[in-house]
């Protein structure tokens, strides 16, 4: 199995990079911002709905006692605290457990500099991403280190100790360690006040209020982006799509890059409209779903 899957990932990435990437030049690479640790503490402060703070939430430094892994009531709200490990190597990291899909629980690194879900060839193979003809959407991730060819596609549930979150778009990419499985961003954490116990090795995870303005967990610039980008890789793909059919040319190469177009537009119309679905279920303002 694994043999028949790197000879299909080494044939795809090859087209991608051989014969795509060049049509496309710069637009096709997807642009990852960059988050600092600074961005952080924005979620840890919430405002209730009369403005006023919120009342705190008993804390592990108040006294209370610690109940690692489990979930622990907070006025109005659920926390729960995960164990993490501190290192990878020498290198000092945030590891901990998610379970991903109900189905596979793999250890993920915390990153505040990632802004959504990465997670490896490997796991997406383990999660089934790569059966069938869907999650094969080719783009180019762009990090600190340059650019790779990647696949896009969206992973329907994402839980750590208990702290969820649905319908989560996810980069699948080379792995960068053989001690984790990707990266959990900004994506997952901007649902919760989130706090690094650095003594205990824990991280609390504590629910924000239920908030209007917030359908589906994700306020108004998170739809409005995630829109925008399927949008555009859908529209990328029909575009280079209709360019290849004009071509006056029969050869072997180009018809193999024709049918290569023709899954990559399917599968981005598949996901945009997947997108679309679920922000129709959480009644999400149509002027948020522009593109």
């Amino acid at each position: 199995m694994m043999k028949v899957f790197a000879s299909w990932l080494m044939a795809e990435a090859m087209l991608l990079a051989i014969l795509v990437c060049p049509v496309f030049g710069g637009d096709a690479e997807e642009e990852v911002p960059y988050f600092t640790d600074q961005d952080l503490s924005r979620y840890r402060t919430e405002r209730s709905w009369s403005g006023e703070p919120a009342p705190p939430s008993p804390t592990v430094e108040q006294g209370l006692p610690p109940r690692t892994g489990a979930e622990r009531k907070a006025p109005g709200r659920r926390r729960y605290e995960v164990p993490y490990r501190g290192y990878e190597g020498a290198a000092r990291r945030i590891i901990i457990d998610v379970t991903i899909n109900g189905t596979h629980t793999v250890p993920m690194a915390l990153d505040t500099g990632a802004p959504g879900m990465h997670i490896s060839f490997r796991l997406a193979e383990r999660l089934g991403i790569f059966e069938g003809d869907e999650g094969r959407l080719w783009i180019r991730a762009k990090g600190i280190g340059g650019s790779v060819p990647a696949v896009y596609t969206i992973i329907d549930t994402v839980e750590v100790g208990g702290a969820r979150d649905r319908f989560v778009p996810t980069i699948v990419s080379p792995s960068v360690s053989e001690q984790f499985e990707g990266l959990l961003g900004m994506d997952f954490m901007a649902n919760y006040s989130v706090h690094i116990d650095t003594e205990r090795q824990v991280v609390v995870f504590e629910e924000l209020p239920p908030r209007a303005d917030r359908p589906g967990g994700h306020d108004e610039a998170w739809w409005r982006m995630h829109f925008r980008r399927f949008a555009s890789l859908r529209s990328q793909w029909k575009g280079f799509l209709e360019r290849l059919k004009e071509r006056d040319n029969d050869s072997g190469r180009l018809g193999e890059l024709r049918a290569f177009a023709e899954r990559q537009y399917r599968e981005a119309d598949r996901l945009f409209n997947k997108l679309n679905v679920y922000a129709a279920m959480h009644a999400v303002p149509m002027s948020w779903r522009r593109y």
